[in-house]
């Protein structure tokens, strides 16, 4: 018998291990076991026989997997997810002691089943990312690995087409990037590549942390040899870099994107920085639009759909 961790209490523990270790160290996958589903936990005697404290976070119930909707019951502690079908290659990570934990694929499925669209798409950025939420720290994120790549999202969506959650994920792939360091990028990034039916402006999708090489000149002013652009189109040679006191923490910081953005200018790159307030805003948010249609960047749609932006 097996305790099966799924859903936001997976994430999380998957969340906290990749700050320590890279792929594949933290997602040994199960093969020992033929119907591990099956065979899962789910009383409150069963589950009391595994150490699952390590997965209970701020005081919230632990979200544990149940081979089917009739076992899909309240036990204090624990919140009862069915399975909802036969999982595909790869969506059970062994934890040890007798535990297993969705994977990171699997866990984006069951989080997509009740989020809407766009929260669908920041998941699969969060997901995609680079970066643990910490509240102790004053940027309020930490770095990590990434919980999987993008591909390994799209092979298991297909795989897992029969699983409740599996039709908002498929919906939310084409607008997920990789390489996000911080929500705030995310949401910088979004309102410029989403399609227009998504409020978006319909530009080709940037780079996410973009690691442009220093010309000798840039490199004296940036003191290194690359500069990491937040939102980046290289063919346009344009990028946006999310800046503020509070999630820097300190004015320095704004000085170092500051000279960034001169060290850019040498190589006829432009670095626009830009405020929570200019995201929030809706004029100061076409005004970001137009200067990327003045810089070139293209629409990811026909020339002749319908355009946010002012000729």
């Amino acid at each position: 018998m097996h305790a099966v961790i799924s859903h936001s209490s997976a994430l999380m523990f998957l969340d906290q291990c990749s700050r320590l270790v890279p792929f594949p160290a933290f997602r040994t996958q199960v093969v020992a076991f033929g119907d591990p589903i099956g065979a899962c936990a789910h009383t409150k005697r069963e589950l009391a026989a595994f150490h699952l404290d390590r997965f209970r976070r701020m005081g919230r119930d632990t979200d544990v997997l149940v081979p089917t909707f009739r076992q899909n019951k309240r036990v204090a502690g624990y919140v009862h997810h069915a399975a909802g079908g036969k999982l595909p290659k790869g969506s059970l990570l062994d934890a040890g002691g007798g535990v297993l934990v969705c994977s990171a694929p699997l866990v984006f499925v069951q989080l997509c089943r009740s989020l809407p669209l766009l929260r669908c798409i920041k998941l699969g950025h969060f997901i995609c990312g680079t970066y643990s939420k910490e509240p102790s720290v004053p940027s309020g994120v930490v770095d990590r690995y990434p919980l999987a790549a993008k591909a390994e999202l799209e092979e298991f969506v297909r795989k897992a087409h029969h699983l409740r959650g599996s039709r908002n994920a498929a919906a939310a792939l084409p607008w997920v990037l990789e390489g996000a360091a911080s929500p705030k990028e995310t949401e910088l990034a979004l309102p410029f590549y989403l399609p227009e039916h998504l409020g978006g402006y319909a530009f080709i999708p940037p780079e996410m942390n973009y690691g442009e090489r220093l010309s000798e000149a840039a490199g004296k002013i940036e003191g290194s040899v690359n500069a990491a652009i937040d939102v980046y189109w290289p063919g346009q040679k344009i990028g946006f870099e999310y800046t503020s006191y509070a999630e820097h923490g300190d004015p320095h910081k704004i000085g170092e994107d500051e000279r960034r953005k001169l060290a850019l200018q040498t190589m006829d790159v432009r670095l626009e920085l830009v405020t929570n307030q200019q995201l929030i805003d809706d004029r100061q948010l076409m005004a970001l639009a137009q200067l990327l249609a003045n810089y070139g960047v293209p629409k990811a749609v026909s020339a002749d759909a319908e355009t946010n932006i002012p000729a």
